[in-house]
């Protein structure tokens, strides 16, 4: 028996023992488990920063991006030699020794920035396609981007074409400018090909 009760203290010892030790080893367990979960949490904030971030740079990119398009796009009208609409031709023919008409016409700035000289010419074509007249135009101007100049002019007459033009109805032709040069009010200039 008492080798019994000292096998049984010996065990309740041991247990106590090993209680003990199992308990240390689950407190350190739950300490490194505490500073694996503050690690996960510091981690999963630094992913939302970087998430945020990203957006952020995302956003700016997008912005950067739509405002190189809109720098292009206006590069490209300003480089265009076709960005002047016509409107509102009306003609009256004189036979003289050198006959010749009175035009009046509007000429509408579709570019991105004022003109303040415009060159270039006035063309009408019937359904053919054939041209019966090219004014050339040369004067200084002040358009604003969407507005129009109205423009009065004697053209003199210098191919038989354009006596055509007399008997022609406004309605009916297809008219438009090429500009030759433009300067803008920024000091740019837009020289096109003859």
């Amino acid at each position: 028996m008492k080798k019994l009760l000292i096998t049984a203290l010996s065990a309740g010892l041991l247990f106590s023992a090993n209680s003990e030790d199992i308990n240390q080893k689950l407190d350190l367990l739950i300490q490194k488990i505490n500073q694996l979960e503050k690690k996960v949490d510091q981690k999963d904030e630094e992913i939302d920063r970087l998430k945020k971030e990203l957006k952020e740079q995302k956003k700016s990119i997008k912005q950067e991006d739509k405002n190189i398009e809109k720098k292009v796009k206006e590069q490209l009208a300003v480089k265009s030699c076709k960005k002047i609409g016509v409107k509102n031709l009306t003609y009256k023919y004189f036979d003289e020794i050198i006959p010749y008409y009175i035009l009046d016409f509007d000429l509408i700035n579709q570019y991105p920035k004022k003109i303040v000289f415009l060159e270039g010419n006035l063309f009408a074509e019937d359904d053919d396609g054939v041209k019966i007249l090219q004014a050339f135009v040369k004067r200084k101007v002040s358009i604003e981007p969407g507005t129009s100049v109205h423009i009065h002019m004697k053209h003199l007459i210098d191919n038989d074409l354009e006596k055509y033009l007399k008997d022609s109805d406004p309605k009916k032709l297809h008219i438009y400018f090429e500009v030759i040069k433009a300067k803008f009010a920024d000091g740019k200039y837009l020289e096109c090909g003859l």
